[in-house]
């Protein structure tokens, strides 16, 4: 990275506003004054590095719209009038400096970001939002995390929300469908629900919602037939994790596969690297790593017949005949790495904070290359992200929750305690480097594919469970099982 990675937690514990410093401008909306404490400003990614202050989507009463923004400053006044500036309010921010505060707009069309310095006074002009309550639908790892923050963005704009935590949020939604029961206003899925939802009439596109930027695997995670349906959130990536008392030295980060399985082996460890092979999640990397460049091909296809997929097929079972590799399901992994049996697994970013709190002695590693020079197996790059349900009562408000969700130091703090990555390229400059991991991330991170939102690959993950079994068990040839993949998802 070539920004300065920034210890967001050291930086927050040491953040307390100086005496000295300016009092905050005089905040008002549509003549009211708004009551504003300096001491509740929290940082800001602001040009790759942290500055204390609000984004004025905070500092105002939700906006149904908003069209004028008059600022008093140092230099005289200044005056900002767009129709859309309701929603560019959650990426607008004012920043403190040591002399006084400035506003920092979200970026034109060049890409800048102007800063307008010394500002005493400033005024909304619009319409608020009437809808007044909200119900989100969230799951997965820190949820009690997630829950805080969405209820602190309520308390703060004046809204009831009601956060749920759901398990299977994508059947659960349909079912309620179905039902004619009421749905929730915002759900967080992952990318390959996306196909499900969108039959059963649960979503609606979100083109035109302002957010911040993100990386294009982000989008990609949640984009079909040219629409967003949802906002990425973050990512989960894949890492090989090893035991530090089993493995001497640290894996580089161009390693290869030969590497791994020299060190494993010598490692003495009982069940030298054990994975969960029969998932379309982790055969993937490996097919990708073998000379695949896409899981999907131009018109929304699967090839798997390319000769990638054989040899991906071939080296895995070869690394099982030669007792390299075992492959088992995510609880006995778990169970044979916490007890020191296997020196390698391969897992997700998300067992990070777990294997923390354990306290194991652990490393991880990036995907290794297929061979010296050859190319990195891929990690996939499984995307959470929010989406407003289509029969949502309070739409405004799921949008405008979903502005907030998406700011960087949102992400940032979230991510940092929870092992994910975030999908506001901004937040990257706030993630602390935890133990020398970030380094690892972000070469998962760059290395990394998508798990598609499309049809195909969910039909391809369910076969492929049923059907990997067979031939890792002996009960079918590479050939056959390529041949009845091929068929089943053309039927």
């Amino acid at each position: 990275m070539s920004r300065r990675i920034i210890a967001l937690a050291t930086l927050l514990s040491a953040f307390v506003l100086a005496p000295s410093f300016a009092a905050m401008p005089d905040v008002f909306y549509n003549g009211a004054r708004q009551s504003i404490a300096a001491s509740e400003a929290r940082l800001l990614a602001i040009a790759g590095r942290a500055e204390p202050g609000f984004s004025l989507g905070e500092l105002f009463p939700i906006q149904l719209e908003a069209w004028r923004l008059e600022l008093i400053t140092d230099k005289g006044p200044r005056l900002i009038e767009a129709d859309n500036l309701g929603e560019r309010l959650y990426d607008i921010h004012v920043v403190q400096s040591t002399r006084a505060w400035d506003i920092v707009l979200d970026s034109d069309a060049r890409g800048i970001r102007e800063r307008i310095e010394g500002v005493t006074r400033l005024e909304l002009k619009g319409e608020p939002n009437p809808e007044k309550s909200l119900e989100v639908w969230v799951s997965w790892e820190g949820v009690p995390q997630l829950k805080g923050e969405i209820r602190r963005w309520a308390e703060r704009a004046g809204v009831s929300v009601k956060v749920i935590d759901v398990p299977s949020i994508k059947s659960k939604l349909i079912t309620v469908l179905r039902g004619g029961g009421k749905v929730p206003d915002l759900v967080m899925i992952q990318s390959d629900y996306i196909p499900d939802l969108v039959e059963a009439g649960a979503l609606q596109a979100i083109d035109g919602l302002r957010l911040p930027e993100s990386g294009s695997k982000g989008r990609q995670a949640f984009a079909l037939g040219g629409r967003l349906l949802a906002a990425p959130f973050y990512c989960d990536t894949q890492l090989v994790f090893y035991s530090t008392t089993l493995i001497r030295g640290k894996p580089e980060l161009d390693w290869n596969l030969g590497d791994m399985e020299r060190l494993a082996v010598a490692s003495g460890a009982s069940t030298p690297c054990a994975w969960n092979a029969y998932s379309a999640y982790w055969f993937l990397p490996f097919v990708i790593g073998f000379g695949k460049d896409t899981i999907i091909d131009q018109g929304g296809t699967m090839h798997v017949m390319d000769p990638a997929y054989g040899k991906a097929l071939h080296y895995l079972s070869d690394a099982i005949t030669r007792g390299f590799m075992q492959p088992m399901e995510r609880d006995a992994m778990m169970a044979y790495f916490t007890s020191g049996k296997t020196a390698f697994i391969l897992s997700g970013s998300y067992s990070l904070p777990e294997f923390k709190r354990l306290g194991i002695p652990f490393g991880v590693a990036p995907f290794p290359l297929v061979s010296p020079g050859g190319k990195r197996v891929a990690p996939l790059l499984d995307y959470k992200g929010w989406a407003v349900t289509r029969t949502s009562k309070s739409p405004v408000l799921a949008r405008r929750l979903i502005q907030y969700l998406s700011g960087a130091e949102l992400q940032a703090t979230f991510c940092a305690s929870q092992g994910k990555l975030p999908a506001n390229d901004e937040a990257w400059s706030l993630l602390p480097d935890q133990g020398g991991y970030l380094t690892i991330l972000k070469a998962s991170y760059d290395a990394g594919v998508t798990v598609p939102p499309l049809p195909v690959y969910g039909i391809f993950k369910n076969a492929l469970w049923k059907l990997l079994r067979l031939y890792l068990g002996g009960q079918m040839s590479s050939d056959d099982m390529l041949a009845a993949l091929t068929v089943i998802m053309n039927e």
